[in-house]
């Protein structure tokens, strides 16, 4: 059982350029290899990369412009193929992000235009 602590679910390593992780305390660059937790995110900057790498011999290419949060489970396991080079797990971290990020705007919007559209009534 895991109940209120981390557990060590990756490692991750830079390749090439810059690697950012967040553990919990906002981005922080890193120059070598790191033991990532469940929930920690990772990025890479503009022409670089990074491979985290899960125990089950798992690996997920971090490219840019990309967020990779450390699952659970790796992507392998879970059926994405993560590890081949057509980087299934780190798409499928970007096509839930940018659906969530649309769904968020989406309802703001909707709620901002109602609010607007709605003038009071005026009292008889």
């Amino acid at each position: 059982m895991f109940v209120g602590t981390a557990c060590l679910a990756a490692t991750v390593e830079p390749v090439q350029g810059k690697l950012s992780v967040n553990q919990g305390q906002g981005f922080e660059q890193i120059n070598g290899r790191i033991d990532a937790n469940v929930g920690d995110t990772v990025m890479v900057s503009p022409n670089g990369s990074a491979i985290v790498s899960y125990p089950d011999g798992c690996k997920v290419n971090v490219q840019p412009g990309a967020v990779t949060t450390i699952a659970p489970m790796s992507p392998c396991a879970s059926g994405s193929y993560a590890s081949d080079d057509r980087d299934n797990g780190a798409a499928a971290y970007i096509i839930g992000a940018g659906a969530a990020a649309a769904v968020g705007i989406g309802i703001y919007e909707a709620t901002q235009t109602k609010a607007a559209a709605s003038p009071a009534p005026a009292s008889p």
